[in-house]
């Protein structure tokens, strides 16, 4: 079968005759259609976090083409249009099987998915925008996490895929008294203000306190970036009593400003990945038209041209686009 292989930092060999997977009782083979590139496939191209060689990718569209017999007796056939999501497990307690990440994943033909990990996509729900799901179910926890209410104050710090997608649920589900997305990239605001934010700006400090001494200090903070200058920003905008949400992953240590913490007794949130409630509750918003995941696809690739994509996220310079798909 034709797949995209991570073999080493920033190389990714394109092959036709890799071996396909065979099914087995708790599994499905599905025909995979389209494939996002997600911020994570993106670190590990540039720092190999996970074993290696491995194909990844895991925000996908599918379709079953072969079925276990413990997965059809679940409501699953052949032909079902499907995405498979890796959840959140207790580690103590599961067996860790995630798509892309520790099994192969769907930068490929076939790819072979547990049936705990498979969904299908509503069917008023296209298979592009199907790929934007697990994007959406990690903001779904995010926004369950925060414990956020409606109409607050609300800062996103970062306006790529994650950011915008914060901003597209917020807009929709919380009515908030006004978001602002702080971007660095001109393209990316434009896009947070076609979303619905009240005001976009780079990471101005002049700027961010203008706007704060006019209409006051978020009572929110999402950090949708990962690094220690967006941590800093989101610590010294938030109002005292706020909440900061982390989504952005940051890997490195950082020096932490315990104190500014304390006295403005933040309440500082950390967020990984979907359990089986926010997909099933993500799935619910898809069907309801209450996303507008087709604004995020910016670009489709074919698979064999699938390390130009990569190598598109990591170049200096303007960005101007928000998520590339791979169609296989």
């Amino acid at each position: 079968m034709r797949a995209a292989i991570f073999e080493d930092v920033r190389k990714i060999i394109y092959r036709e005759d890799y071996p396909k997977p065979t099914v087995s009782p708790d599994y499905t083979i599905v025909k995979v259609s389209y494939c996002g590139i997600c911020g994570s496939d993106v670190s590990n191209y540039k720092y190999s976090h996970y074993q290696t060689p491995i194909i990844m990718g895991h925000e996908f569209s599918a379709e079953i083409t072969e079925i276990g017999e413990n997965v059809s007796r679940l409501g699953f056939k052949i032909g079902d249009k499907v995405t498979g999501i890796n959840p959140v497990i207790d580690i103590d307690k599961d067996v860790p099987r995630h798509i892309g990440i520790i099994k192969d994943g769907a930068f490929a033909e076939f790819v072979k998915i547990h049936k705990n990990y498979l969904y299908k996509i509503p069917e008023n729900v296209s298979l592009e925008e199907a790929t934007l799901i697990e994007s959406f179910a990690a903001i779904i926890r995010a926004l369950k996490l925060s414990k956020i209410t409606k109409n607050q104050k609300i800062m996103i710090i970062g306006g790529g895929n994650m950011g915008l997608a914060t901003l597209n649920v917020l807009m929709g589900e919380k009515d908030p008294e006004y978001v602002m997305v702080v971007e660095p990239h001109e393209f990316l605001r434009e896009k947070a203000k076609e979303l619905g934010a009240n005001i976009t700006l780079p990471p101005s400090r002049v700027k961010i306190n203008k706007y704060f001494r006019k209409n006051g200090k978020p009572t929110f903070v999402f950090e949708c970036v990962g690094n220690e200058q967006a941590l800093m920003m989101a610590i010294d905008s938030i109002k005292k009593g706020g909440t900061i949400v982390l989504e952005g992953v940051q890997r490195e240590k950082i020096t932490f400003p315990i104190f500014s913490m304390t006295i403005k007794e933040i309440c500082m949130i950390g967020t990984w990945g979907h359990d089986k409630e926010d997909i099933k509750t993500t799935l619910d918003l898809f069907a309801k038209n209450k996303v507008k995941a087709s604004e995020f696809i910016s670009k489709i690739i074919p698979l064999k041209d699938i390390q130009s994509g990569f190598e598109e996220y990591l170049q200096p310079g303007e960005r101007k686009f928000i998520k590339i798909l791979v169609k296989i």
